[in-house]
């Protein structure tokens, strides 16, 4: 799971947020109050993530994945790969991701 939470901080200092902004996002996409201390300890190894802070890094590190490892996804194959591993449910006008 630390590779996983590593990968997650890489790509969204790719995506231009830091460590604070990443965590305030996936705070509010999913109804947490994770810490930068909670975070540290995912890092350590000290503790997993929960299931829905698993789906949301996933969902958030497979574009960067794809294109860190030179292959060339069109934005339509991207959203194919969106509906097979992922259910999209909108709320009150925001998206909301679960892993399958």
């Amino acid at each position: 799971m630390r590779r996983l939470v590593e990968s997650w901080i890489e790509a969204e200092k790719a995506y231009g947020n830091n460590l604070a902004e990443a965590i305030r996002c996936l705070n509010q996409d999913r109804g947490m109050a994770l810490t930068h201390s909670r975070v540290a300890e995912w890092r350590s190894g000290k503790y997993a993530p929960s299931h829905p802070a698993i789906s949301y890094m996933l969902y958030n590190v497979l574009p960067w994945a794809i294109k860190k490892a030179g292959i060339q996804a069109t934005q339509t194959q991207l959203d194919a790969l969106d509906e097979l591993l992922w259910k999209t449910k909108i709320t009150d006008g925001e998206r909301h991701i679960e892993l399958l």
